[in-house]
């Protein structure tokens, strides 16, 4: 059994692309995981995935709107995982990022309910949950446990086995499925020794 931790902006243009891959290689290996989505945001975060956009020829909206996009998407997938429950949660933002990934500028209040009508989430309660203090202490923790870790760019992976619960992997960035074949195959704590030298964005914790 392996536990990943996904650290990732609420509509980082790699995060979903990141977490098709993990998905798709899960799949494909037919192997058990236990899944933790870490959604957070902060200036830098905002900034990185602004200029990251830009690169791939994406038209955006002023950095203010941007940030009060990411910010509420945050709250919104927070109030939902309080709500609804952690899959729900992740099936909502996995859904936004699907829509999102190549322009920013098509988050409105008619993408979120359309999403959300999909999924039988009923916005009002939604609304109301993001008023509560509740919102707030799972988006701190979220923070914390970011901080913990040393978290500093998104989509961040930190993986671990449960037979080797001595250490785990962070793996930063975008991810390639080679790295995650290797990573979550049996044998992958032999592969370290060969996978670390290469790879400045992968390193024990």
């Amino acid at each position: 059994m392996f536990e990943i931790f996904l650290f990732i902006n609420p509509i980082g243009i790699y995060c979903y692309d990141t977490e098709k891959q993990i998905r798709n290689t899960v799949d494909e290996l037919g192997i058990d995981v236990c899944y933790h989505y870490i959604s957070i945001a902060n200036v830098c975060l905002v900034n990185d995935d602004a200029i990251r956009r830009r690169k791939d020829s994406q038209k955006l909206p002023d950095i203010s709107t941007f940030s009060k996009t990411t910010y509420e998407a945050l709250e919104n997938y927070h109030a939902i995982k309080l709500k609804y429950g952690n899959k729900k949660a992740r099936e909502f933002l996995y859904k936004l990022q699907k829509n999102l990934s190549h322009d920013a500028s098509a988050y409105n209040p008619k993408l979120l309910e359309k999403i959300a009508t999909k999924l039988n989430i009923k916005t009002s309660t939604i609304n109301s949950m993001k008023k509560s203090s509740y919102v707030r202490s799972s988006i701190e923790e979220d923070q914390k446990l970011a901080n913990q870790w040393n978290i500093k760019a998104t989509p961040t992976i930190v993986l671990f086995n449960e037979d080797n619960e001595q250490n785990g992997v962070l793996l930063e960035g975008p991810v390639a499925h080679g790295d995650l074949v290797n990573l979550l195959l049996p044998d992958y704590q032999n592969c370290f020794s060969n996978f670390m030298p290469q790879q400045n964005h992968l390193r024990l914790i």
